[in-house]
């Protein structure tokens, strides 16, 4: 929370200047972000710095966004932990907007310093991950998950003669277990994709528990070793990569790396939490274990080049969209749109550009087939109870289940969605089938 002349207005805050309740003078504007304005201020009578984060005006009339501010206060002042932010007061500004009160911190978040050094000494790295996890495991003692730790949230402070300490910081959506109230659909996907435990990536963010913050930790103990993330490229591919790739052996990124290292990551990012270790602190040890380790790895060679599966034929693809116009002819919704579902299948087999310039050509009776099948455009579509063991999703599904609240039409749900149209009806449709959702 270093001070910083706020970047993103000429204009003064209107609180800057402001002494809220009497007790606190807002100075200035110390970081943004999406929950919140944090302001460096002090306490008029014990001239102590602090911090003050603030939800803003148009959130702070959101009643979800209010009451998740607020669980945010509640939940963090629980603890007292060296390694958690502490949590000094909780009111609304005079104008009605919530904020909470923090103790003041200077230094650096490590998502700066990656900024700055995208990898550090295993030594080093190793340090950061042993002071999360301390602070972690009391909040996982106090039934708290986090469920959004990135190196953002990771923040650096200078202590005389100690180097740097670490504060986990911004609760926002964290939840305690075995609560009652739910801020947090079964279907949301909330918290940032690079970080994001495969569960949470599945849209099963309520029931994310003390593993998926394991992962999470993994994830950027990968990223301070390597100096980028396992899993790259848009959010939806990362969210993809997340559920069902692999991340590249760390051991061909970082050459010299002890032997055991490579493992313990493996085993803390493992897709099923179960696959994990009991608890954050378990994998802290095991990563500090192998670091002591004066065992190199080698280097790993050339990866071998994939065999290509069999192209199935373009007859099929073909065969499929004439039993579709076939299908469409005789009014048969359900079996058209089975059809072009097929055709699309085999279409993203052969994945070439023949394939392609024929799905270009018969667009109308794809498109129109798939529309027909989710009903008339301006129906709503509504969720339907789920499993209580819950439903393997795509992520771009998982996404989709997010925006439908009940009255969106499929029409809304396809113009707010950032995929291609054909992707968003073709998963609206699959989603259709699996019983998730109605248009009735």
């Amino acid at each position: 929370m270093s001070l910083v002349i706020d970047p993103f207005s000429a204009a003064p805050h209107p609180l800057i200047g402001a002494v809220l309740r009497g007790t606190y003078e807002v100075r200035a504007i110390v970081d943004r972000g999406g929950m919140g304005i944090v302001f460096e201020a002090e306490h008029v009578r014990l001239h102590r710095k602090v911090a003050i984060k603030v939800l803003p005006v148009h959130l702070a009339q959101e009643s979800k966004a209010r009451l998740r501010f607020q669980r945010e206060a509640e939940l963090v002042s629980l603890l007292q932990h060296p390694h958690v932010v502490q949590i000094v007061d909780f009111d609304l500004t005079e104008r009605g907007e919530p904020y909470i009160v923090m103790e003041f911190l200077s230094g650096e978040s490590l998502e700066m310093r990656l900024a700055r050094e995208p990898s550090l000494p295993l030594e080093l790295a190793v340090r950061v991950v042993t002071q999360v996890a301390s602070g972690l495991a009391a909040v996982h003692r106090a039934l708290i998950v986090h469920r959004d730790l990135k190196p953002g949230n990771i923040f650096l402070t200078e202590l005389p003669a100690e180097g740097f300490h670490v504060k986990l910081l911004d609760f926002g959506i964290g939840k305690r277990l075995g609560g009652q109230q739910r801020l947090t659909g079964e279907n949301d996907v909330m918290g940032t994709p690079d970080y994001m435990p495969p569960e949470q990536a599945q849209g099963r963010t309520a029931h994310v528990d003390q593993r998926g913050d394991q992962y999470s930790l993994a994830v950027i103990t990968y990223e301070m070793l390597a100096g980028r993330n396992p899993f790259q490229g848009e959010m939806m591919e990362i969210l993809a990569q997340v559920i069902s790739s692999e991340a590249p052996r760390i051991e061909d990124l970082v050459p010299g790396l002890p032997v055991g290292v490579g493992p313990v990551l493996r085993r803390a990012m493992a897709k099923e939490p179960e696959q994990r270790f009991p608890t954050v602190t378990d994998f802290a040890n095991a990563l500090s274990a192998a670091a002591r380790d004066a065992t190199s790895t080698p280097v790993v060679g050339a990866s071998r080049a994939p065999h290509p599966p069999d192209a199935p034929s373009r007859a099929r693809l073909l065969e499929f969209l004439e039993e579709a116009k076939k299908a469409r002819s005789a009014r048969d919704i359900d079996l058209a749109a089975k059809h072009v579902e097929s055709a699309l299948s085999v279409a993203d087999a052969l994945d070439d550009r023949d394939a392609s310039l024929l799905l270009d050509r018969e667009e109308a009776l794809i498109e129109g087939s798939l529309e027909m099948r989710l009903g008339r455009r301006e129906h709503a579509l509504r969720l339907l109870p789920q499993p209580d063991d819950g439903v393997a999703l795509l992520p771009e599904e998982a996404f989709l289940l997010s925006r439908i609240d009940g009255v969106a039409s499929t029409e809304e749900v396809v113009d707010l969605s950032p995929l291609p149209r054909l992707r968003t009806l073709r998963l609206l449709v699959r989603l259709l089938r699996q019983n998730l959702i109605s248009n009735e």
